[in-house]
């Protein structure tokens, strides 16, 4: 599954925001879309019951949670 981000740029220009906050926003959030994506590839071939496996998942919840 590949995650797509979603564009928000139709809040730029909302009172009380600063464009240029919101802008830094959208960038992380595209970088937490990026690396879920890499995370879920690397969880296909990582070996379960493994620390290395279980470093991904944490990471994992990490990054989807910032993409959510």
């Amino acid at each position: 599954m590949n995650y797509e981000p979603k564009d928000f740029s139709n809040l730029l220009g909302t009172p009380g925001f600063s464009d240029t906050l919101l802008k830094n926003h959208f960038t992380l959030y595209q970088g937490y879309v990026t690396n879920t994506n890499k995370l879920v590839e690397l969880l296909k071939t990582a070996e379960p019951g493994t620390p290395a496996y279980a470093e991904l998942r944490r990471r994992f919840g990490w990054e989807w949670n910032g993409m959510r």
